[in-house]
């Protein structure tokens, strides 16, 4: 089996672009590789997003999403829904980076970034301070604009576990940020 790396990735999008715009493909038609070539183009940028949403560091964000597209190379057969296996495989990557990251540090994930508004500071702090789930069911519904039901099954839990989460989130933000 072929392993491909983003990187590798990357260099075929950049020559497919030199040699000009191509007509579109049929996803059925393409080969396994140019699809998952489309779907980088498409997903890459949106996927490193929700993973520094999840993991509050860019570097982290790009090593799960890199570790994302590798997975989805070596699975055997093809996923039905692409992005939703994708942004699930993100989700589950960046949950486990943060399982280890609490482990080892035996403390929560700060984060580092800083903006020039304060509001925006003190808001993302507050963000960074929630625990994983209720970080992921935020950046989900708010960036991702999911529904309930739709988090349950990229996080791998219930609808009640989303809600609570969801609540129980936003309530700790409106406490920290009055």
């Amino acid at each position: 089996m072929r392993h491909v790396s983003v990187d590798q990735v990357a260099a075929e999008e950049e020559a497919s672009m030199a040699s000009g715009p191509m007509p579109p493909t049929e996803p059925s038609s393409g080969s396994p590789s140019s699809e998952l070539a489309a779907l980088y183009r498409r997903q890459r940028a949106p996927m490193v997003r929700l993973a520094r949403l999840f993991t509050g560091s860019n570097a982290v964000a790009e090593e799960v999403v890199q570790e994302a597209f590798l997975r989805m190379h070596q699975q055997r057969a093809r996923p039905d829904n692409p992005e939703g296996y994708l942004r699930t495989t993100v989700a589950n990557i960046s949950r486990s980076h943060m399982r280890r990251l609490r482990l080892e540090r035996r403390l929560p994930a700060q984060d580092r970034a800083t903006f020039d508004d304060p509001v925006i500071d003190e808001t993302w702090a507050a963000v960074c301070r929630l625990p994983f789930r209720q970080r992921a069911v935020l950046a989900l519904r708010f960036y991702e604009d999911m529904d309930q039901a739709e988090i349950a099954r990229v996080l791998g839990c219930r609808v009640g576990t989303v809600k609570s989460s969801l609540h129980r989130g936003l309530s700790k933000l409106r406490e920290e940020l009055s």
